[in-house]
């Protein structure tokens, strides 16, 4: 009953701060979409920023990169198309969230480490990924954190900025394709 309970707030969270931002939203509000009283929401989470926190951390990170590390194949293209894909999968299925976190950091810089933290966990996986390819002399000795970065940035424009930018009737390619196009892009550019 007790993780029923703390899901249903954090889902009622999650759609109110999709749709009225993390000032918009009140506890109270939340509290009614989940259908318990505010003390049980301060109760589970103790104030609306650890509530918030605890929705960003629901990105996992660190259990995304882990995840994946145990899937890799060895193959580049192989494994490059397995965390684009992942990536795509992830980003779209939490782009309301991505995007709630990307505008409410500037205005509260009390979170914004919290909201970096999943971000930052996948860019070391990848980076130490490139490190371990530059070593073994399967891709170019460029730097590893920039090719994370730069592989990253891809996705994140694709699933993320576009919508801030373009319709969504505006691209009309599977997504599979597009991680498809990125990962051969990549490919030449890296691979020795």
């Amino acid at each position: 009953m007790k993780n029923n309970t703390r899901t249903r707030i954090m889902q009622a969270a999650t759609q109110l701060f999709a749709e009225t931002g993390y000032a918009g939203t009140t506890t109270r509000a939340i509290a009614e979409l989940a259908g318990v009283n505010e003390l049980t929401l301060f109760r589970h989470f103790g104030s609306k920023e650890n509530l918030v926190r605890a929705v960003v951390d629901e990105f996992g990170g660190l259990a995304i990169a882990e995840d994946l590390e145990s899937r890799l194949s060895g193959d580049y293209v192989q494994d490059l198309t397995l965390i684009g894909n992942e990536l795509v999968a992830v980003l779209t299925e939490r782009n309301h969230i991505v995007r709630m976190a990307i505008c409410e950091a500037g205005r509260f810089p009390e979170f914004r480490q919290s909201i970096a933290e999943n971000p930052r966990q996948i860019q070391h996986f990848l980076t130490d990924y490139f490190t371990q390819l530059i070593e073994e002399d399967l891709i170019h000795p460029d730097l590893p954190e920039v090719l994370a970065q730069a592989f990253l940035g891809m996705f994140f424009f694709n699933t993320v900025i576009q919508g801030f930018l373009l319709d969504s009737s505006d691209l009309d390619i599977a997504s599979e394709e597009i991680v498809k196009q990125f990962v051969a892009i990549f490919v030449r550019g890296t691979l020795k």
